[in-house]
């Protein structure tokens, strides 16, 4: 991540949240590119998975990946690579150059979105606030995601481990919305630590 990156961030100048309950931080700039192929082209998704090495996500919120990548299924036939935000050109030309003659599709989106971290023992108290989700049901392991809204941001969130350690994505014009609305919600559980 640059400096000049940074500074454009609404998150820069945010003060993170630290605390044994709840913690809230910005997450540094993310490569995110988003992947499309048909679901059926087998051929392709192979071409992909051997590039990663690794397999693609194969249900709805399932997530995989490695200590490079991460792929993080959004529809059937539609995925989110995470990596480092220097690596994504490489990771879109070397795509390009395996898949030619294919039909797909790879954009970086890493611009649209930033993405923040919620951990912590009462995450989940703060994302029920105002988040459809049933935690109950959804999210209830790392290494899955779902896309849902919190409060009025539309997110795309990923635990990405077993720990409440939760990596939530939102466009950059409702970032600083959230960062507040998730600030303000933890209050409770910062002010008075068991």
């Amino acid at each position: 991540m640059n400096s000049q990156e940074q500074s454009y961030s609404p998150l820069s100048q945010k003060e993170k949240i630290t605390s044994n309950n709840i913690r809230l931080q910005q997450i540094e700039f993310l490569g995110k590119l988003n992947l499309r192929l048909q679901e059926d082209d087998a051929e392709v998704r192979q071409i992909v998975e051997e590039y990663l090495n690794y397999n693609l996500p194969k249900i709805a919120g399932e997530v995989t990946g490695n200590n490079e990548t991460r792929v993080l299924w959004l529809g059937p036939n539609e995925y989110l690579i995470l990596c480092e935000n220097e690596k994504k050109d490489n990771i879109i030309n070397e795509l390009n150059i395996s898949l030619t003659n294919s039909f797909y599709s790879i954009v970086d989106v890493s611009d649209y979105y930033l993405t923040m971290r919620l951990s912590g023992p009462k995450s989940i108290d703060v994302l029920t606030k105002a988040c459809p989700l049933n935690f109950e049901q959804a999210l209830t392991k790392g290494n899955t995601c779902a896309q849902s809204y919190i409060s009025k941001a539309t997110v795309l969130i990923d635990r990405i481990s077993d720990d409440l350690v939760f990596d939530i994505s939102v466009r950059w014009s409702f970032a600083d919305y959230l960062w507040d609305w998730l600030a303000d919600s933890s209050n409770e559980f910062t002010l008075h630590e068991e």
